[in-house]
């Protein structure tokens, strides 16, 4: 690749806002917070019986802090957290978490049982059994067994056919129930609180933390929603695939956001139903006080969107997010969207076009085929007043491939494309961000690793939590 570098000012975008800590950064205080339970433990002075039990020691305790740190730091909806993490950080922290923690709930009464096969193998069965029914592991067993229903719901809930407000709800619901049994189990068996009340009271009050966040998403948060109403301007077809939805501000309220943002829209005619869904917002901030998004037709809710009627009221709570502008020194920009991510991509785009921004953006836009794509004609205006340079991609590439008249590639958004949209400049300095489905995501990001990009560099947003 050519390293020209680029000498043109930058600066056109006011840094008012800190930009998220890095995914790395979060791994770092989420790993030491979830030792931080097991090495306070070591103050109280117990006697260490051997490495094994140390070892299950040290999961146990962990895995408990990791619970609660799943409605606390990575809950999602706590603005004050998420504007210095970033919610696609944490969100993506959650979801890995939630992995491991599955794994070391269920392998938990057998890491305790299995000294027991190896000393004793004809009484191990008998005694797994009675750790299983005694009352004393009552409450233990019950959040084990509640977490695997909610760990298999959450595979399959797909093949189920569980609607994405019904998962939500079980799976909040059903979390806080293992945490407060959870808990339980905890003050009751653990050794530790036997010795020290303190690291009891430590249990609770983290656990009372845990559900005091999830009472505030739920019954809290809605009652401020329910002053910002919206009502729907229109509702159509963007492309073969995508709703393109209209709102705007329904009552004189403060509202501000940045372009890349996303929100959750309320279609259910009660801010306090949780009929709820994130869609990344697709205008600039000076569209207000109108909103628009893009929104792709993926069944369940989305089928219901064509259903709105103009004038009708829904509830939007956010803004949210950091994939935004701000705080950012680039001298370039490359935006890779795929499928619906050209939503915030969009909205990006025309705050660049409106702040007269002259640093070189470069546009990679791909979907499966030409009736996925949007806003071709937006674009091409938008190159005569903006330094900016599309390339679009096609998956599903037609037997004459290229249509008439296209001027892109075929199959996906490899590191040569990326590269290519660079070439001439320096893009080590450069900002890229992605959004798009997961696995559109990951791919692009390990491209941009194997181009040596700096993961300071690097924002997404994926579609769908």
């Amino acid at each position: 690749m050519n390293n020209k570098l680029l000498t043109r000012d930058v600066g056109q975008l006011p840094a008012i806002k800190r930009s998220p800590m890095s995914f790395y950064s979060l791994v770092t205080i989420y790993i030491m917070l979830i030792l931080a339970p097991w090495a306070l433990s070591y103050i109280e002075g117990l006697q260490i019986r051997g490495w094994y039990e140390e070892l299950v020691t040290l999961l146990s305790i962990s895995g408990m802090a990791m619970m609660l740190c799943q409605f606390t730091l990575l809950n999602g909806r706590v603005d004050a957290i998420n504007s210095r993490i970033g919610v696609d950080n944490s969100m993506r922290v959650h979801n890995k978490a939630g992995e491991y923690l599955a794994i070391l709930f269920f392998l938990h009464p057998f890491l305790i049982g299995l000294p027991r096969f190896i000393v004793a193998p004809s009484f191990a069965l008998d005694n797994l059994w009675i750790m299983f029914t005694s009352a004393e592991s009552a409450t233990g067993v019950y959040a084990w067994s509640l977490l695997i229903v909610l760990v298999l719901m959450a595979i399959k809930k797909n093949k189920i056919g569980l609607s994405y407000e019904a998962w939500r709800y079980t799976h909040s619901v059903g979390f806080v129930a293992v945490i407060i049994l959870a808990t339980h189990h905890a003050v009751t068996v653990g050794r530790h609180g036997r010795y020290n009340l303190w690291f009891d009271v430590l249990w609770i009050v983290l656990c009372v933390v845990a559900v005091s966040v999830v009472a505030y998403v739920y019954f809290i948060r809605p009652r401020s929603v329910s002053k910002r109403p919206f009502t729907v301007v229109d509702c159509h077809k963007g492309s073969a695939d995508d709703w393109y939805l209209t709102i705007k501000k329904d009552a004189d309220f403060q509202f501000e956001f940045d372009a890349g943002q996303f929100v959750w829209i309320n279609t259910s005619g009660s801010a306090f139903k949780r009929n709820e869904h994130p869609f990344s917002i697709a205008s600039s901030p000076r569209s207000l006080p109108e909103l628009s998004f893009v929104i792709r037709n993926l069944g369940d809710y989305t089928n219901q969107l064509g259903k709105l009627k103009t004038g009708q009221r829904v509830w939007v709570d956010g803004p949210h997010g950091v994939f935004t502008l701000n705080a950012r020194n680039a001298q370039g920009i490359v935006l890779l969207a795929g499928g619906a991510g050209i939503g915030p991509i969009i909205g990006i785009l025309r705050d660049l076009k409106e702040r007269a921004d002259s640093r070189p953006v470069r546009l990679i836009y791909g979907n499966r085929n030409m009736t996925q794509m949007m806003f071709l004609d937006e674009l091409a205006n938008m190159a005569k007043s903006i330094n900016l340079v599309t390339t679009l991609v096609l998956n599903d590439a037609p037997d004459n491939f290229p249509p008439a008249g296209f001027k892109g590639h075929e199959g996906f958004m490899s590191k040569s494309v990326i590269e290519e949209a660079g070439e001439g400049f320096n893009t080590q300095n450069w900002d890229y961000y992605i959004c798009g489905p997961q696995p559109m995501v990951k791919a692009v990001e390990a491209s941009l690793q194997h181009l040596d990009i700096p993961q300071s560099r690097i924002l997404y947003e994926q579609l769908g939590f």
